[in-house]
């Protein structure tokens, strides 16, 4: 089943609350538990095996912790896996000093061990995760967390997510109120009972088997599970009536979903669109999306030097009285306001993830604030590592850094390239964004220049039969707009470059643009 259908899926059943396992899910600290728990178990079957004479095999990460461990409360972890090792030990106390020879003092030190690794490395998010939440509270959903940790609150403080929940059902309060852990549907009942809403109108979202049974033996309208370690048919077989990879935005509904495969081909072949409004047109209104960079002003070396000429404002704003005009830039929303200057414009900046546009409109759709953090040490390390590098400019964006590199003499450019490759695959949060003698560090996110046009269609109203989507860019970054508007609209490449594109027309630079803008207006007033 597609990713999108989960939205389709909510509506369709009347969904008013989302339930939401914390370890796998939300936070990324399943690792950190994992390396707690094996921690904790092999040195004590190491110490009880030489006591004993005995070789007790260590907890196998791979199969033993997702079996006896995963999902389920701390002392049942204990309680399983040390059965599987053919041990039993008294149950203790809550109270049990950490490492006491019970279940409940294995548990204790386990959970001294977490918070020993949480408080070295911090917790990590799931970027995608965040801004589904984000969004799903801005539509008035419910949302809750739930989880077998005792620590789950310190945990939500410590990645400032504790305002996306409404309630929290966590090990605390399943031990004051004797609730069963996974797979007993106990803690999403009581989730479900705390946001006043029945199960039959509720959604779980579960990366654990364990959970996903859970879910589906407490009758909840849908339970999804969340594949983060590669168990899609496993999570199937237990009941989850959805799998993801990875949460989708609402507007992902609204890119192109057909089949139909994206049609390229040689920059250089692309037929003028000069001249061409009314065959472009065909009739219909133009909404009109540009690139800045490349399209709206040349390319320079500075990029704090690409200025927008008078004219070319000028044209804009006869433009943009006449149809719908959008900026849309790898820049800072912020910078490319100042450079345009125009209020009846709207503007996308960072490749879509922060708009804004007449009448104080201003959001942030694609979810990239969860990433903050890592550009901000994905910064810090770039700055540090090419600081050495001749011509290299290391530009910080609110939700992107560009590394650009076209004044990096030649010997020194793949020292540029392997360096960003080095400091992504220490962010998973990131991903690159290739350009024209530039390379990004971006969120990690399914968002992108073509769906910030989509969502900008969908939220002015442009989605009717009288309108035509035109858009407009020079850079790799354009291509998802171009692939995005197939079937729909016109993509006009601006100059070429090496890759094959799925634009259709093509004009040859900064002053063909506005050739090109200054013609179509004339034929609007026409």
């Amino acid at each position: 089943m597609p990713q999108h259908d989960l939205f389709r899926l909510i509506k369709q059943k009347e969904i008013r609350a989302l339930i939401f396992d914390l370890d796998g899910v939300v936070t990324q600290t399943a690792r950190v538990h994992a390396q707690a728990w094996k921690r904790m178990f092999d040195d004590y079957l190491q110490k009880r095996g030489q006591l004993e004479g005995n070789v007790y095999e260590p907890l196998r990460l791979e199969t033993d912790y997702r079996r006896y461990i995963d999902g389920i409360p701390r002392y049942d972890g204990v309680r399983n896996f040390l059965r599987s090792r053919g041990i039993a030990l008294p149950e203790g106390k809550v109270i049990d000093a950490p490492g006491t020879d019970t279940v409940a003092g294995l548990g204790n030190l386990k959970n001294t061990y977490f918070q020993e690794l949480v408080r070295e490395g911090g917790v990590d998010v799931y970027a995608d995760t965040v801004a589904f939440l984000q969004e799903a509270r801005e539509q008035g959903l419910h949302t809750a967390i739930i989880s077998a940790s005792r620590n789950c609150q310190p945990i939500l403080a410590a990645a400032g997510l504790e305002h996306l929940f409404e309630t929290r059902v966590d090990g605390i309060v399943s031990a004051e109120l004797g609730l069963k852990g996974k797979p007993a549907p106990d803690v999403f009942l009581e989730a479900a009972r705390r946001l006043q809403v029945p199960p039959r109108q509720a959604a779980v979202f579960e990366d654990a088997l364990a959970g996903v049974e859970a879910g589906k033996a407490g009758g909840f309208a849908l339970v999804v599970g969340v594949d983060r370690t590669n168990e899609a048919k496993e999570l199937k077989q237990r009941g989850a009536d959805l799998v993801l990879q990875y949460f989708p935005t609402h507007t992902s509904t609204m890119t192109n979903t057909s089949a139909t495969k994206v049609q390229k081909q040689e920059g250089k072949s692309l037929p003028s669109a000069r001249h061409k409004e009314q065959e472009l047109l065909q009739g219909k209104t133009p909404a009109v999306f540009l690139d800045y960079d490349g399209c709206l002003s040349p390319i320079v070396k500075d990029p704090n030097k690409a200025i927008l000429s008078d004219a070319m404002r000028e044209t804009l704003q006869r433009l943009a009285a006449a149809c719908p005009v959008a900026v849309v830039s790898g820049r800072d929303r912020a910078n490319v306001e100042q450079l345009v200057q125009l209020e009846n414009v709207y503007y996308a900046g960072s490749h879509g993830f922060d708009i804004s546009g007449p009448n104080n409109m201003h959001t942030e759709p694609g979810g990239a604030k969860a990433a903050v953090p890592a550009l901000d040490a994905a910064q810090q390390e770039l700055d540090e590592w090419l600081k050495s590098v001749e011509g290299v400019l290391v530009e910080r964006k609110r939700y992107a850094i560009a590394v650009h590199y076209r004044n990096v003499p030649e010997q020194q450019v793949a020292k540029v390239l392997q360096t960003v490759q080095e400091v992504l695959s220490r962010h998973p949060e990131l991903k690159p964004g290739p350009g024209k003698k530039v390379m990004e560090l971006k969120p990690s996110l399914d968002w992108h220049k073509g769906k910030a046009v989509h969502w900008l269609l969908e939220e002015l109203n442009l989605n009717k039969p009288n309108i035509i989507p035109l858009y407009i860019g020079d850079d790799l970054t354009d291509e998802d707009a171009f692939a995005a508007l197939q079937g729909q609209g016109i993509g006009i490449l601006v100059g070429e470059h090496d890759e094959q594109t799925a634009a259709t027309y093509r004009l040859e630079d900064v002053e063909e643009v506005q050739a090109f803008l200054e013609s179509l207006t004339q034929h609007l007033k026409k």
